[in-house]
């Protein structure tokens, strides 16, 4: 084990008469603790040395095995001797000298202990084997490869980034610890701020009809709550210019209106023959549409192309790909300031308050190179055929979400307020339920109270252990809620108050006083798998199973005269692993409109469709689903409350009945170890280095992601696809709907009542057909007048 290798290596260099210094809270690592090693623990800031341990322990390291022999150790799975804890322990050793004094004179042991350790001898012994660390790991040191070294920049940053060590690398930049590699470019350009007319137009000669980049500054990042400071323009490398619009740090220059500067670059944004480039283009969109002007033409969004090219890259910020793409160090918008501001705070900073000079080379500097960065990945997309995926599909979304942000969704301030007042009152019952329960005063959001009350107290038996004790997560709670009320109070309590403060009061703080409607933020770089996310308030997560979730979405209602419009995808992803399988019985089962988890529920349990239950077809559905998302017999048993063995029996039956997908996961992840990744129907691509892992769980994880992903990122790929084709239409045709939300495999739409019929039929027809499969691809519609009481939608095909 990892403690035995320390042993091993702490045990080498004290023969080689070096210090070594251990960093571990485990217990047991103490009995290592010598004049030449010393162990940390971190946590409570304690150093022990041989004097130390004596000083905590009551007895040197050499006895700390035996110590913990007799006392146990929950967290190693130690048995120890039944009612010996730490103080009997050290008092019998300090007595008796070691475990085998106290062996060879049992009677002079009081009559209940005496008994409880004979009884325990082979228990002892086998406690002393786990406890005892290993020193003789099979481990070759090279001593001089270890010695410490000068940093090396041209070697070190490139390590640094490789492995995502972003902020590591810029701090030791900014100490000097390091120098760049000699690679790195030094700007050698031309950046200009303009503060007159006839310097504006100057700049915009320069644009017409030409592809160039587009910066925003604004004082945050929300159109609806925040204002353009200034407008940076580039058009050729490290050619860039700087328009400001807000500033009002005391010094400041007279700048231009922002109605002047917004009428002078329209002609140039909004016209079709200019190719606009930036880097989060949606913003800089969102912010100049509130202000009346929609740039035309948006281009590339090199945000947007690493996403494509890297969908598991941690981050796609402008600064970084700079760095690594360009060789290029840029200032960070925190560095501008004289306070750093915390990270918490990056959300919203008094920009207007800087300098001109201050902000306009920063500035420039990103429209610079957010320039340069469409240009080098504009040819590695092209490079890893990725151009259909990033111009025809991703690139027109970004007008499409930004309009869906502007537009936002109104909600019911009252309703929620009530939500608030009932949610609350409710948390209030569950904790005196808790507390009459249990028969003690504890606080139910601490983990170690807690844990006391249900482990000790109560007696339950733990599920699993971490480092701070026994685990009182959902899992856990979940597996006793079975068998005690205790469990069950606790799970209603933390939903409640999750409910309660991440959507009743943060859907109140979000929701804009003069129209009452709420304004979410689309994500379109955040998932691997290419779905779209939600934050600023996440609208996508809001239950929709539960009462209390959809108590919150009924606070979300449509504009008077309107009703809500929403147009799921059925089974999308089974009907995508049918098209992508190719098998007959799965495909089959979808082309003659048949009940899929029905009939897999059928050939599982092995009775005629007419006599599946409704717990047979919940049993199915969570196979169905389970085969898309990689599960094995574990992860099945876990979620169906069932044995392995039973597990691995209804996968074997449905594969029996679809060995088609059987086939097809097996080639596929035979295929992705081969390519190092997968790709979905419609090209993206995401890569999988950890199929080639000698780590097992790692290369299992990444077999399972291999598998999901084709299905799932192609489920995602096909509702883009009918957002563009629904956005195209309602433009065409000047629809009266409004597209509101993406929710996974469902699009809500806001709609007047008197359009709802030629609404749904637009909507049915551009859904079910974005994306050609070899099954039908169908769409189920609702309607309402609130986001919780939707009623089907019958439209004739």
């Amino acid at each position: 084990e990892a403690d035995d290798l320390i042993a091993t290596l702490a045990k080498k260099a004290e023969a080689r008469d070096l210090e070594g210094l251990i960093v571990s809270s485990d217990k047991d690592i103490l009995q290592l603790v010598s004049d030449r090693i010393s162990v940390l623990n971190e946590p409570k800031d304690t150093l022990f040395n041989p004097a130390k341990v004596l000083e905590i322990w009551g007895v040197g390291a050499d006895r700390i095995v035996e110590v913990l022999a007799l006392m146990g150790d929950a967290s190693d799975n130690v048995p120890g001797v039944e009612g010996v804890g730490e103080k009997t322990a050290v008092k019998l050793l300090r007595e008796f000298g070691t475990i085998a004094g106290i062996l060879a004179r049992p009677d002079a042991l009081p009559g209940k202990l005496k008994d409880k350790i004979l009884s325990s001898r082979d228990q002892i012994r086998k406690s002393i084997e786990l406890v005892r660390l290993r020193l003789d790991a099979p481990i070759s040191i090279d001593w001089d490869a270890l010695k410490t070294r000068p940093l090396s920049g041209p070697a070190l940053l490139p390590l640094l980034k490789r492995y995502e060590f972003h902020s590591l690398a810029r701090d030791l930049e900014s100490k000097g610890a390091v120098e760049r590699p000699k690679a790195a470019k030094s700007f050698s350009g031309s950046y200009r701020t303009v503060l007159t007319r006839g310097g504006l137009d100057e700049v915009l000669s320069e644009l017409e009809g030409k592809t160039f980049a587009v910066d925003l500054e604004t004082t945050g990042l929300y159109p609806y709550r925040h204002e353009i400071v200034g407008v940076a323009l580039s058009w050729a490398g490290e050619r860039a210019a700087y328009i400001p619009i807000g500033h009002r740090a005391l010094g400041s220059p007279e700048q231009l209106d922002a109605k002047t500067i917004l009428d002078r670059l329209r002609p140039v944004l909004e016209d079709p023959k200019s190719r606009i480039a930036g880097h989060n283009l949606k913003f800089d969109f969102s912010f100049l549409a509130r202000a009346g002007l929609r740039m035309k033409n948006l281009w590339f969004d090199s945000m947007i192309a690493s996403y494509c090219l890297d969908p598991s890259r941690p981050t796609h910020g402008l600064k970084d790909l700079a760095d690594e793409v360009l060789g290029r160090t840029m200032t960070r918008i925190e560095d501008l300031f004289d306070k750093k501001p915390a990270a918490s705070a990056l959300k919203s900073l008094p920009m207007d308050e800087l300098p001109v000079e201050k902000v306009a080379p920063y500035a420039c500097a990103d429209a610079d190179c957010s320039l340069q960065l469409a240009e080098a990945l504009a040819a590695r997309l092209k490079e890893r055929k990725c151009e259909p995926l990033f111009y025809d599909l991703e690139m027109p979304l970004v007008e499409i979400l930004a309009d869906m942000e502007l537009a936002g969704i109104r909600v019911d301030p009252g309703e929620l307020q009530k939500l608030n007042r009932d949610f609350g009152r409710r948390i209030l019952e569950l904790e005196r339920e808790a507390r009459g329960i249990s028969g003690t005063e504890f606080n139910l959001n601490s983990q170690k109270q807690l844990s006391e009350v249900l482990f000790v107290k109560l007696g339950l038996p733990p599920v699993k252990k971490t480092k701070t004790g026994f685990s009182t997560d959902e899992e856990v709670l979940t597996s006793l809620a079975r068998s005690h009320k205790l469990p069950q109070v606790i799970l209603e309590h933390r939903e409640l108050s999750k409910l309660r403060s991440t959507f009743v009061e943060g859907l109140l703080a979000e929701v804009r006083p003069e129209n009452s409607r709420i304004h979410t933020s689309f994500n379109q770089a955040g998932t691997a798998t290419g779905r779209l996310s939600s934050s600023d308030p996440n609208l996508q997560n809001i239950p929709i199973r539960t009462e209390q979730g959809r108590m919150i979405r009924r606070a979300f209602v449509p504009e008077e005269g309107m009703v809500f419009l929403s147009a799921d995808y059925s089974q999308i992803d089974l009907r995508v692993l049918a098209h992508l399988s190719g098998d007959p019985a799965l495909g089959g089962a979808f082309r003659h409109g048949a009940d899929i988890h029905r009939s897999t529920a059928a050939e599982v349990f092995r009775v005629p469709e007419s006599r599946v239950s409704e717990e047979q077809r919940n049993r199915a559905k969570a196979i169905n689903f389970g085969i898309v998302y990689g599960q094995q017999a574990y992860g099945l048993s876990q979620s169906l409350g069932m044995s392995m063995a039973e597990a691995q029996e209804m996968i074997d039956s449905y594969f029996q009945k679809y060995p088609g997908v059987k086939e097809w996961i097996e080639r596929t992840k035979a295929e992705a170890r081969d390519q190092g990744s997968v790709r979905t129907l419609l090209g993206r691509s995401r890569a999988l280095p950890e199929l080639r892992s000698k780590n097992g769980p790692a290369r299992a994880f990444a077999e399972r992601v291999a598998v999901n992903t084709p299905v799932q990122g192609t489920s995602a790929d096909i509702i883009k696809a009918a957002m563009i084709r629904l956005a195209a239409r309602i433009r065409r045709e000047k629809s009266p709907a409004r597209m509101l939300l993406q929710v996974h495999d469902d699009l809500l739409f806001e709609v007047p009542k008197g359009a709802l019929r030629e609404a749904a039929e637009m909507v049915r027809v551009e859904m079910e057909n974005a994306v050609r499969l070899s099954v039908p691809v169908l769409v189920d519609l609702k309607t309402g007048a609130n986001w919780a009481d939707m009623k089907a939608l019958e439209v004739p095909r």
